[in-house]
């Protein structure tokens, strides 16, 4: 009894260490956005929700300028009538110009320690001016601009060609020895917001990016998936295209052991089925079956090369051939692999698999 007479006086204790906030009372925002001035200061943008029941999708954008962005956040409550949180938001928005000159990490570090987001808060990169997009109407008038790029990365990270990513997995990549990670990119294209590629982080700063077109590639380098859908040409007179949806994709990687002649192989697995043909060909014909699979392999494995071979002369590494390295070669310092990633032969070896060709079959 005694026991339990403790525990009961404990708990109003408890209680009493959360702030109750009423949302009437602040200014809840539910997406961040960071340009970067000509003078060096960050101007911070704020998409902040109407909660009333008439004005269902409406919000409003607060705004505010200081030499760091994380006293934006000060400086917009200084302006506004109520104080503005971060505890509803679902993404965090960077010109590219802003993670190119001055760098990411110092900014997502102080996002990571903000007791008020969670770590799997969205971040993205904004080809052009985030102020563009924050003010961009989303289609769905039920839903503010924040609300919709966070469902449209969601949407493509769960479905398309995006990898997954996010504040917490940005970081863990982002801080290690060399600092090699990725973000999804964010373009306005006629005058509408749509995912344009992965923007690729090197020892703090973006210096490359993944175009759309391979998205899908990239996704399967990086991580297992189940989902996104790749187009290639067919060698043929009329160069028909062809859309081949994957049903479970990745890779795996084997690392030699030698110390004078440092090598990886990447295997690359698709299984997968065909979305769409521009070829009249009956498509249960297993010879043309087996055409498509291995000109698609062709077409991966040249990719892949590509890829490679640029990340190499960057010396940048967003697929986490370091670690995979490392894991066989205990010693192995960073500054080591600096050394020998360059030259480093990395072979790339393709299987594809089409074990559905429609419904129509």
């Amino acid at each position: 009894m005694r026991k339990l007479f403790f525990i009961i006086l404990a708990f109003p204790l408890l209680c009493s260490c959360a702030q109750p906030r009423v949302v009437d009372e602040v200014n809840m925002s539910q997406a961040i956005g960071y340009d970067i001035l000509k003078n060096d200061n960050v101007e911070g943008m704020f998409v902040i929700p109407i909660f009333q029941q008439d004005k269902m999708g409406k919000y409003q954008i607060l705004s505010g300028t200081s030499t760091t962005t994380s006293d934006v956040q000060a400086v917009v409550s200084k302006k506004a009538d109520k104080p503005v949180l971060l505890g509803q938001t679902r993404i965090v928005l960077f010109s590219e110009k802003m993670v190119r000159e001055i760098g990411i990490t110092e900014i997502t570090d102080y996002l990571y320690r903000e007791p008020q987001l969670g770590n799997r808060v969205l971040l993205a990169v904004i080809e052009g001016k985030v102020k563009d997009v924050i003010n961009t109407k989303p289609p769905n008038t039920n839903v503010n601009i924040g609300i919709f790029l966070s469902d449209l990365i969601n949407q493509q990270n769960e479905t398309g060609n995006g990898p997954d990513t996010n504040l917490h997995l940005f970081l863990r990549n982002a801080l290690e020895a060399g600092g090699d990670s990725y973000l999804p990119l964010i373009k306005l294209i006629n005058n509408e917001v749509a995912v344009s590629g992965v923007a690729l982080f090197h020892e703090n700063k973006m210096v490359t990016k993944v175009r759309t077109d391979d998205m899908f590639l990239f996704k399967t380098l990086v991580q297992h998936h189940w989902r996104g859908v790749y187009k290639f040409k067919l060698k043929d007179k009329k160069k028909s295209d062809i859309v081949v949806e994957s049903i479970r994709s990745g890779s795996s990687y084997e690392v030699s052991q030698s110390e004078s002649s440092p090598s990886i192989t990447i295997k690359i697995k698709i299984k997968g089925q065909i979305k769409e043909s521009m070829r009249s060909d009956n498509l249960t014909n297993r010879k043309m079956i087996k055409k498509i699979e291995r000109e698609m392999e062709d077409d991966l494995t040249k990719q892949a090369n590509r890829f490679i071979k640029d990340f190499q002369k960057k010396n940048l590494d967003p697929i986490g051939l370091k670690e995979k390295y490392h894991a066989k070669n205990k010693k192995m310092t960073y500054g080591h692999w600096k050394k020998i990633y360059p030259k480093m032969d990395i072979n790339i070896e393709t299987t594809v698999n089409i074990i559905q060709t429609g419904v129509s079959e």
